[in-house]
């Protein structure tokens, strides 16, 4: 399965269309022709940036195809989006990217002096294996950022997957690493932005374990054209992130995110 999506931090839920029936090679031994596209819009509530203790709506696009007669895939709303350039039953690899969200002094009057940080592209590689197919799912991303930040992000997923009359429900643990640089970026205060903020002393945050969670999401295909996506993470903030006055200071350690998706697919160039 190929997919992209407009927005990087996540493609939500799994394709909501499913290809026709195909008859016994014996009778039809032509394959299915064209192409299933799902065009989705999910809306999520979460934290206005790393570390806030407030929470922001925001509302990201998605598309993604695969070839008519293939099985649906599955893909988790935080995946990033990817291309797959080599792949089996069990085990894919290729090209990701992402999309994360700026730190804006203008959100919280105690962030005054602190820089913004702006919005990130980021871009890298990813890794997916099935040690038991169609149930467990392994998956590492490893994305460089450009913009905003121009560190290193890793980001280690693992669901359980299971499928029951039109539901699809998952759920596994998550865990995110980042290196010096983007740990600074986010994490760090200056001298000079001590010196003008009254709420922060200067930090340096070494590179490492960002934080550990749990991620879930429940997709319900209502018809081969319409399927309504239910997702929730929970991430806690560990080590040198944790210990940001930024998130221990004006901010919290403790970061939920939910949200609701719907997807629409179609069949072109049958």
């Amino acid at each position: 399965m190929r997919k992209i999506a407009l927005s990087g931090l996540l493609a939500f839920g799994p394709l909501a269309a499913q290809a026709a029936d195909v008859t016994p090679a014996l009778t039809d031994p032509t394959p299915a022709k064209g192409w299933v596209v799902t065009i989705g819009l999910s809306t999520q509530l979460g934290p206005k940036y790393d570390g806030a203790s407030s929470a922001g709506l925001s509302a990201m696009p998605s598309i993604s195809w695969r070839k008519a007669g293939d099985a649906d895939g599955f893909s988790a709303p935080d995946d990033g989006v990817d291309l797959a350039l080599y792949e089996t039953d069990r085990f894919s690899v290729g090209v990701v990217g992402d999309f994360r969200g700026g730190r804006y002094s203008g959100s919280n009057n105690r962030l005054f002096g602190m820089r913004d940080v702006p919005w990130t592209v980021e871009a890298g590689l990813f890794a997916e294996f099935w040690p038991v197919q169609d149930r467990l799912r392994t998956r590492l991303e490893v994305r460089q950022g450009f913009h905003g930040h121009h560190g290193v992000v890793a980001d280690f997923a693992i669901d359980w997957v299971e499928r029951f009359n039109g539901f699809t429900f998952a759920i596994g643990p998550r865990m995110t690493l980042g290196d010096a640089r983007f740990m600074s970026r986010y994490f760090g205060v200056t001298a000079t932005e001590a010196a003008i903020n009254r709420y922060f002393m200067p930090y340096a945050p070494d590179g490492g374990l960002k934080s550990v969670g749990l991620a879930s999401s429940l997709d319900y295909k209502w018809s081969d054209a319409w399927s309504t996506t239910l997702f929730g993470r929970y991430d806690r903030l560990a080590q040198d992130a944790a210990h940001s006055p930024l998130v221990a200071t004006v901010g919290q350690r403790h970061q939920v995110t939910v949200g609701v998706g719907m997807n629409y697919s179609f069949e072109v160039g049958g």
